[in-house]
């Protein structure tokens, strides 16, 4: 075969793999996004520490401290996205529509659950159960969205729910411990190991 024939040929089968992978599995995680979301997060648990105390403790900035929560969770859903845009442009992979919709189809319910849980134990003043809440749910929706992506996320969402137990054990007053472990020390575990393996 001709040497430009061999190269158009090898063109043409990484051009389908890509194709293919792209239709089977969300391959554009970003490693460094999830690092920098854990990073946010130990930002939050710190704010919280030094600062305001935590979201279940009485004192006069209790409101503000669940108000950091939600900025880390917008700052983080920001991050990610913005790096799977990044990811996407960089491996040269389609983010297909039939895909991120399964993807949306895999996290959504767990997370909307999140929210609901979240409404309630606020309204009820039961806050100290924030850190399961947020962890178990957050891991059931990484779990699930796992199946459609690389497999180091499943494992991700496994140590979530893992963190979310010992969070539904262990007294509330080692919530920020969960919280710091699960959303910032785990985001930068896997993230680190997700840039390395799979392309950043």
């Amino acid at each position: 075969m001709h040497p430009s024939h061999t190269e158009m040929a090898h063109e043409n089968l990484q051009y389908i793999r890509r194709t293919l992978d792209a239709a089977g599995r969300f391959t554009a995680v970003p490693g460094k996004g999830l690092m920098a979301a854990g990073v946010a997060a130990l930002a939050g648990v710190a704010c919280n520490l030094f600062i305001t105390g935590a979201p279940w403790e009485n004192g006069p900035l209790r409101e503000h401290a669940l108000h950091i929560w939600g900025i880390v969770l917008g700052a983080s859903v920001a991050i990610v996205s913005y790096g799977i845009y990044r990811k996407s442009l960089h491996t040269q992979t389609r983010i297909e529509p039939p895909l991120v919709r399964k993807l949306l189809w895999s996290l959504c319910p767990a997370l909307f659950v999140g929210g609901i849980l979240t409404h309630l134990a606020a309204r009820s003043q039961n806050l100290g159960w924030l850190p399961a809440i947020w962890l178990g749910c957050y891991g059931a929706a990484i779990t699930n969205g796992g199946l459609v992506s690389v497999a180091p996320v499943r494992y991700l969402g496994l140590c979530l729910l893992a963190a979310a137990a010992g969070a539904a054990i262990l007294p509330q007053y080692f919530g920020l411990a969960w919280l710091a472990f699960g959303f910032g020390w785990l985001h930068l575990m896997f993230g680190a190991y997700i840039a390395w393996r799979h392309n950043g």
